[in-house]
């Protein structure tokens, strides 16, 4: 039941970008005191859209005991058809919904602070919470988005790229495999949102800085002091590699991945790359990626 929960979740991000718009309800995020983001709608648990049932949400992450929570799939107060509260009179009974144009405003809470299984039905207008088999630590994040020029949406929230997650066996990584594109030199830019839904507001992710206050782009950082973004040095194919627990990132052009060594080069001069992507001008003490014509290798300096 867990790997197939997990396998549901982990390919529904990838195929969010479809599900933006295609109906009146296109997100449903996870509100509360319960919840690490408390009650500012921004900062709301986003669960994941099932890619063969719009009507179907899942997410997996932390719940504080006996605290409030209740789901919502608009970006303010101003809409109570849009929020989806408690039937019931006692909040530990979680298992029906009803908006709040018809229903009072009744919350769920949750007797035990865990990891929580939780799946929304909105057409049979159902709710399950139930202790997911991950208890090590705390989750909150089921999906990442890459915003910015780099990509095909550029800098429209909305139209933002979706990593993959990780699921159960890997909550706190995420991967993406594809095109990133700098059509002019410094323009090719990207920074990770959390929630497409919430526009500018939300928790992003922005390079860290180092001990000496310099941008480190193996790392990731969710103080957006300085606006800090990625520079895609040259449109290709990249991989990316995210593990927020570690805080790192990884962001490598797909030809050179997993190369560790290319014996001929073409005559001409060499490009080298950090390990995260990003033009070096002058490599010294560390690993480069060396990069002359099409032909690509590891490099010790």
């Amino acid at each position: 039941m867990m790997k197939n929960f997990t396998r549901v979740v982990s390919t529904a991000v990838c195929m969010m970008a479809t599900a933006f718009g295609a109906m009146a309800v296109d997100h449903l995020q996870i509100i509360g005191a319960a919840t690490p983001g408390g009650w500012e709608i921004a900062n709301g648990l986003l669960m994941v859209q099932a890619p063969d049932n719009t009507d179907l949400y899942f997410y997996t992450g932390w719940l504080e005991a006996d605290q409030e929570f209740k789901f919502t799939a608009w970006h303010n107060w101003d809409k109570p058809e849009l929020e989806y509260r408690n039937v019931s009179d006692d909040p530990y009974d979680i298992s029906q919904l009803i908006t709040g144009n018809v229903g009072a405003d009744k919350k769920f809470k949750v007797a035990e602070s865990a990891n929580y299984d939780v799946v929304c039905d909105l057409a049979a207008m159902t709710v399950s919470v139930t202790k997911s088999e991950y208890q090590d630590k705390p989750i909150r994040f089921n999906g990442l988005f890459l915003v910015g020029n780099a990509t095909e949406g550029g800098w429209e929230c909305k139209d933002a790229t979706p990593l993959s997650w990780g699921g159960m066996d890997a909550p706190f990584k995420f991967t993406f495999t594809g095109e990133l594109k700098n059509a002019d030199p410094n323009s090719g830019e990207f920074k990770i949102t959390t929630n497409p839904f919430s526009g500018w507001g939300g928790p992003w992710f922005y390079v860290a800085l180092d001990g000496n206050g310099n941008p480190d782009y193996g790392k990731i950082s969710s103080d957006g002091a300085g606006d800090r973004k990625w520079l895609i040095s040259e449109t290709q194919s990249y991989d990316i590699a995210i593990d927020l627990e570690a805080g790192t990132i990884s962001v490598v052009p797909t030809s050179v991945s997993g190369i560790d060594a290319v014996e001929a080069y073409e005559e001409c001069a060499p490009v080298y790359y950090n390990m995260q992507g990003v033009i070096v001008t002058n490599p010294s003490n560390g690993i480069f990626i060396k990069k002359a014509g099409n032909k690509v290798s590891k490099v010790v300096l």
